[in-house]
């Protein structure tokens, strides 16, 4: 009995129904748009457009650990995956609103304090995009282990900065100040590889590790945090009505 219970603990395939209760949870509420999570997706779209500009490494891996991106791709994946379709327009409208948020304040950044010709260049190669789709797919396995297992989570930063899809996008709205649409076109290329590459990384492991099993609780959070926005908006509306 131990020693077929040490067997399941090494195999990564093999999860508890715990683990992926808890994954499960986890990702719904670190996935929720409210305002910790934009403060967080500002400050790190402005920490890696500074870095950019500046041309300073360092600067841009500390905004790619704060940004707060990983945990709703990975929802999506899991959502595919498991055909919940409403999880899967409900966070994929939250992304579309945090890479616009990116994209605007990095134009704008540039636009006001301009760059020079060595900010992160490059090569503009298929071979380039491609191999960019590769660490991306690496990065959306290794994502969803950590986020499964709770013995791999230390390596979670390491995979929020293998994640680039931040500086593809401040970027295109670096270069897009610049007019310059050719660089700008590249860049967003490279984010939709990296962007393709991480959910198809996602759904195979999630797909792998069976968690078409918690359909119903995946039903039952999206409910749930459907609720909580509304009563959020709600509560908007009447403070705005009260101080009219």
């Amino acid at each position: 009995m131990l020693k077929r219970k040490k067997e399941a603990d090494g195999n990564i395939l093999k999860i508890t129904s715990t683990e992926r209760y808890r994954t499960v949870e986890e990702l719904f509420e670190k996935s929720q748009a409210n305002s910790a999570y934009y403060t967080l997706l500002a400050l790190s779209a402005m920490i890696i457009a500074a870095g950019l500009l500046l041309n300073n490494v360092p600067v841009v891996i500390g905004g790619m650990l704060v940004a707060p991106v990983l945990t709703p791709l990975l929802l999506i994946s899991l959502a595919v995956a498991l055909g919940e379709l409403a999880v899967v327009r409900r966070v994929g409208h939250l992304m579309a609103k945090s890479f616009a948020i990116v994209l605007i304040m990095a134009f704008f950044l540039a636009l006001f304090f301009g760059h020079t010709q060595a900010t992160f260049e490059i090569e503009n190669t298929a071979r380039t995009a491609m191999l960019y789709f590769i660490v991306a797919l690496a990065s959306g396995v290794a994502g969803t282990f950590a986020m499964t297992r709770k013995e791999l989570s230390d390596v979670l930063p390491g995979v929020a900065v293998a994640i680039s899809l931040v500086p593809p996008l401040a970027l295109v709205g670096i270069w897009l100040s610049e007019l310059n649409f050719a660089f700008a076109q590249f860049y967003f290329l490279i984010f939709l590889f990296n962007l393709f590459g991480i959910l198809v990384g996602g759904l195979g492991v999630f797909s792998l590790l069976g968690f078409y099993r918690l359909k119903p609780q995946i039903e039952a959070e999206e409910e749930r945090v459907v609720k909580k926005e509304k009563r959020a908006k709600a509560k908007k509306v009447a403070a705005g009505n009260s101080k009219a």
